[in-house]
């Protein structure tokens, strides 16, 4: 799977499922990380205190 890595705000986003709830399109692009390696995401959660971004763990859809 891979992830998006939000520097800025210190978040992990799943790439599949990030969209505008996530709220990174404030992150400039140079802050931004595209990356599959799940051991450099298990890293940056446990040790430099990333956070799993709540909103993109399953798809996101706009019904309204």
């Amino acid at each position: 799977m891979g992830y998006f890595v939000d520097h800025r705000t210190k978040q992990i986003h799943h790439s599949q499922f990030a969209g505008d709830r996530c709220g990174f399109l404030q992150t400039p692009v140079k802050e931004r990380e595209f990356t599959d390696d799940s051991g450099y995401i298990e890293g940056l959660a446990d040790q430099k205190e990333y956070n799993v971004c709540p909103h993109c763990q399953t798809a996101q859809s706009s019904v309204g």
